[in-house]
């Protein structure tokens, strides 16, 4: 997924946020029972347990939009984008994908020889592969790399700087846990690819040591 390849970070920090999406093609599968299909694929991924899923139309569930609501919200071509923050859950959600065998778009984003790993163990042949070539052009415009961590976990562009900035002093003021400021900055992505658990450790380091405040 292009909007998802240009997460910032140390492989450390990377290597268990797996996001997945699953879509349905417009003209080519979007049959009258697709709605119910990706509602199916909805129910198993909420069962395995992702920190984050939602959609363009509704939200996600950061911004307290409930898993029902995301359903209802599927359009005529329905898609489903969600993050995992273990290499065991999307183990178990690939598992389940390919019993269902619903002939839908399957897409997976992660460490690129992590994903290769779990193909060969389902003995999954790619479609297509991509991958970023970092950014070009005139970076030193860009954040810092603390900052970037954050915004580009959102390829959609839709946390700003400023937003992670306030939110990290709240958290050295002691005026924000860092829990609430992983919640804060991810509302503002709306198609659940933003990673809560990887917002809260990022966060970690900003909280102040007792006795500061």
């Amino acid at each position: 997924m292009t909007h998802s390849l240009h997460r910032r970070g140390t492989y450390e920090e990377l290597k268990d946020e797996y996001l997945l999406l699953v879509t349905i093609a417009n003209g080519v599968n979007n049959s009258p029972d697709a709605k119910d299909k990706l509602r199916r694929v909805l129910d198993e991924m909420w069962d395995v347990g992702p920190v984050n899923t939602g959609s363009n139309e509704t939200g996600t569930i950061l911004s307290g939009v409930s898993v029902d609501e995301i359903k209802q919200g599927f359009t005529k071509v329905p898609r489903i984008r969600c993050c995992f923050d273990s290499k065991e859950k999307i183990r178990e959600m690939l598992r389940r994908l390919i019993a269902m065998d619903l002939g839908v778009s399957v897409t997976i984003s992660g460490s690129r020889s992590d994903v290769e790993e779990l193909c060969r163990e389902f003995g999954i042949k790619p479609h297509s592969v991509n991958l970023s070539l970092q950014v070009w052009g005139r970076t030193e415009k860009l954040p810092e790399e603390d900052i970037m961590k954050f915004i580009t976990m959102c390829g959609h562009g839709l946390i700003s700087r400023t937003l992670v900035e306030d939110t990290i002093n709240k958290v050295k003021a002691g005026k924000m846990t860092p829990e609430q400021g992983a919640v804060r900055i991810g509302t503002p992505c709306v198609c659940g690819f933003f990673n809560p658990t990887r917002a809260v450790a990022l966060l970690q380091k900003y909280v102040p040591a007792a006795g500061q405040n």
